[in-house]
Parts: C-alpha cells; sequence; structure tokens
C-alpha cells in the first residue's frame, strides 16, 4: 500500500426542511441525523462503550460533510487499500468549511434500546467557545453490556419544535474479534518481524461493512475492506513496514451503517463502530 493523502468519507445525508427561500423568507436549512453507538476492546482498559446523537441543521448554501467534520461526526479515510497520515485527513477542508455555522436541532429527549435495557441520552446545550456550533448535543457513556455487539437497537426520539416523535432501529455487527494481526488473533499482542510488513486478515461475510485501522503511534490510517486481496481463506492486505514503529498499537475499527429515515428528517444515518486495540513489537 502506498500513503496517499485523500478522503473517503462517512457521513450522514442531508434533506430540505424549509421551502425556497424568497424575499424576506428565512435561509433555506438543511438537516443531517447522525446516531453513532461506538464499542472500544483495549487489553489493558478493558471495554468501553458510548453513543452520540446528532441532529444538524446549516444553510442550503453550506457543505453538509463539513457542518459533520467541525461537530465531530465524521470518519475521513483514505482511497481504499491504501494507508494515510490521519492528521493530513483531518486537516483536509473544502474551501466552504470556514463559513460553516452548525445548528443541532433540539429533538426532546432520546435514548437507545438494546436488549430489553433503555439508555437516555444525556442533552447538553451549546454554544462550544468557538460559537460555530450551537443547540443541543445527545450523548452517554455506558456499561458496554448496554451497548451490545451483535444486536438490534432501537432508536427513540421524543420530538421538538422541527422533528416529529420517531422510533427507529439498526442491527449492529459484531466486534472485529475475527480480524487476525499477523496470522494472530492479537489477545495477547502480536510481534511483527523487524523489517516486515503487517498482514492483516479477515473472514469474508458477504456483508457492507467497513474495515479501517490506526497504526499508534505513527497515526497513520488505513481502509481494509473495499479492495482487499480475497482468496479461499478470506481477505488480507498488508500496512507498509514504513509506517510501524519499534513498539505501538493496531487499533482495528467495524463500521456498519444503515439509514435513519424519519418524518422531519428525510434522511440521515445510524452508525456503528466497533474497535478492538492490539499491541505489537517488533523484533
Amino acid at each position: 500500500m502506498t500513503a496517499l493523502f485523500a478522503t473517503l468519507p462517512l457521513a450522514g445525508c442531508t434533506g430540505a426542511v424549509a421551502s425556497p427561500a424568497g424575499p424576506g423568507d428565512a435561509e433555506v436549512t438543511t438537516t443531517s441525523a447522525v446516531v453513532i453507538v461506538e464499542r472500544s476492546i483495549d487489553m489493558s482498559a478493558g471495554t468501553r462503550a458510548e453513543t452520540s446523537a446528532r441532529f444538524v441543521r446549516v444553510p442550503a448554501r453550506s457543505s453538509t460533510r463539513d457542518a459533520l467534520r467541525t461537530i465531530g461526526a465524521a470518519v475521513d479515510l483514505p482511497p481504499p487499500s491504501t494507508c494515510a497520515s490521519i492528521t493530513a485527513l483531518a486537516n483536509e477542508r473544502s474551501p466552504s468549511q470556514t463559513a460553516t455555522v452548525v445548528e443541532l436541532a433540539d429533538v426532546g429527549a432520546v435514548s437507545l434500546e438494546a436488549n430489553g435495557h433503555d439508555t437516555h441520552l444525556i442533552s447538553r446545550q451549546l454554544p462550544d467557545v468557538t460559537d460555530v456550533v450551537s443547540g443541543v448535543v445527545y450523548a452517554r457513556a455506558a456499561e458496554p453490556t448496554l451497548f451490545p455487539a451483535g444486536a438490534r437497537y432501537l432508536v427513540h426520539v421524543a420530538g421538538g419544535p422541527d422533528v416529529d416523535p420517531f422510533d427507529v432501529s439498526a442491527s449492529a455487527p459484531a466486534d472485529p474479534s475475527d480480524v487476525r494481526i499477523a496470522g494472530e488473533d492479537g489477545t495477547a499482542g502480536v510481534v511483527v518481524g523487524a523489517a516486515s510488513p503487517l498482514d492483516v486478515s479477515w473472514a469474508v461475510d458477504g456483508s457492507d461493512d467497513l474495515l479501517y485501522l490506526d497504526v499508534q503511534p505513527a497515526g497513520f490510517r488505513c481502509a481494509l475492506s473495499e479492495g482487499a486481496t480475497l482468496s479461499d481463506e478470506g481477505a488480507h492486505a498488508t500496512i507498509p513496514a514504513a509506517l510501524l514503529d519499534e513498539a505501538g498499537s493496531i487499533v482495528v475499527h467495524r463500521v456498519h451503517r444503515e439509514p435513519l429515515i424519519a418524518r422531519g428528517i428525510e434522511d440521515g444515518e445510524i452508525r456503528f463502530d466497533f474497535s478492538r486495540s492490539v499491541p505489537y513489537v517488533r523484533r
């Protein structure tokens, strides 16, 4: 793989929520909704889980992708089967982003239900210190058992001034425990040859989930699942030796996305980002 500095964004969709403006009318806005559930497994820190929900309104002339980046709700990936600096990916901006002002809509109470357990998200009122983002953000860290892998989730929204009440559902993927690093399951860490590239392999299950990994502390991100090499044993990708430090961690992410469709939203996204961290050393 070569290190390329380009992005393949994961972001919620947008829909118009106002009629075309005439003289004296309010400016047309668009809405994007993104609900994110994150689980991370770390050998030293254990398993952690959190979720967030944002209902974003921006002027129609603004870039929704930039708005999602502004609020930290976008994931930037390099082209398939390549790696890129995480810093370079984060610093890429379109010319319109400097003018993007983001309003987070108040949609009332928001909760997630999984395996019969209902978890209420905590709402927080902005603006933030930059005065670029205003409105309500919903988030909650919780026991990992409340946000399980491989389960059906229900998102409950009570409704607010701009959004009617709705319930939507989505299925979470499995944790990326099937991804093997250097031929190992990684539960005890892995050893990589001093000048050897790193082999990553996983089973092909026919899903459209995205796999990517972060190399830390080197700060590189590699897109795995699209464009990977396929064989009878599954899929393979190779991480160049030049991207690896003497010791560090490989953080493997499995991302599953489903559309969020509800009245008043038109389009949106429920995103699951489940990860695990595998320490490595070079010898």
